[in-house]
């Protein structure tokens, strides 16, 4: 979402505002496949946010590994929106941590974070709320974790995204604009970080009007930090498995193998081939 802000002093008022919201977060919904949010569904979430139903689901969800999957079935249309709130909230976690990791190419490979926001959201009060005896009333700062929408502000960048790049680019800056792309994705792992959605969905193309095109990764919610015992073996395993420069180079290799006369050049890293101890015909 695009948005203005109000402050002649500031130096950039045009930024995209990014919310973390289970509501309409189509892609989380199919992942999980969740029915679409209704009005009932929050309803009833709401009416478990008061009781404190919802804290006593949450605290069975995060220490126990295998409640998600033997109760799943069973939950309520209230328990399915907590756990969908839960995700957001992660997804929310890994993003704002990665951006604080990469704040020195922040404008330059990434977009700039400029700040954590929070929408708040009121709890409405109707009177036909259900309570338990055996559940303690919710905190006022417990509703509002489990009811405000956190979100973050982001420099805007007026471009396309490298799926786009056929048509919004001549053929002769293709090559350069993948393997700037490429070169995000060394950088950002260069800062040991894991980014599980790579793809050519995930770069945005800002062309400076001069003929030449700087290229940013975006949405970084699906990537993580190397953990702090995460062994040199366990890590290096773990980035050859992702193979981040593929799903973009690669990707963009086959997706261009159709244009007659047009070759993309692109050549697998072989650096965590090596880092394990791999030789190039394992």
């Amino acid at each position: 979402m695009i948005v203005n802000i109000l402050d002649e002093g500031h130096p950039e008022n045009r930024m995209f505002l990014k919310l973390y919201d289970r509501r309409f977060s189509e892609r989380l919904r199919d992942t999980f496949r969740t029915n679409p949010w209704t009005k009932d569904f929050e309803k009833e979430y709401i009416n478990a946010v008061k009781t404190g139903a919802i804290r006593e689901f949450l605290d069975k969800l995060h220490p126990i590994h295998s409640f998600e999957r033997e109760a799943e079935e069973d939950w309520n249309d209230g328990e399915v929106e907590a756990f969908l709130c839960d995700q957001v909230r992660q997804i929310f976690d890994a993003e704002t941590a990665v951006y604080d990791r990469l704040r020195d190419i922040q404008g330059e490979m990434v977009p700039r974070l400029i700040a954590r926001v929070k929408l708040a959201i009121s709890l409405p009060d109707d009177g036909n709320s259900s309570s338990h005896d055996h559940i303690t009333p919710v905190t006022r700062d417990e509703v509002a974790e489990q009811l405000d929408i956190k979100g973050v502000l982001l420099q805007y960048i007026d471009g396309f995204i490298l799926s786009q790049m056929t048509v919004r680019a001549p053929r002769s800056d293709w090559q350069s604009i993948v393997d700037q792309a490429v070169a995000v994705v060394h950088a950002v792992g260069d800062r040991d970080i894991l980014n599980e959605d790579v793809g050519p969905e995930n770069f945005l193309i800002r062309p400076d009007g001069y003929g030449s095109y700087q290229v940013l990764m975006i949405d970084l919610g699906h990537a993580r930090l190397r953990r702090q015992n995460e062994s040199d073996h366990a890590w290096y395993n773990a980035k050859l498995a992702q193979g981040e420069d593929i799903a973009v180079g690669g990707a963009m290799r086959k997706r261009l193998a159709k244009y007659e006369g047009f070759e993309l050049r692109f050549e697998v890293s072989e650096r965590y081939r090596k880092l394990v101890g791999l030789n190039d015909d394992e």
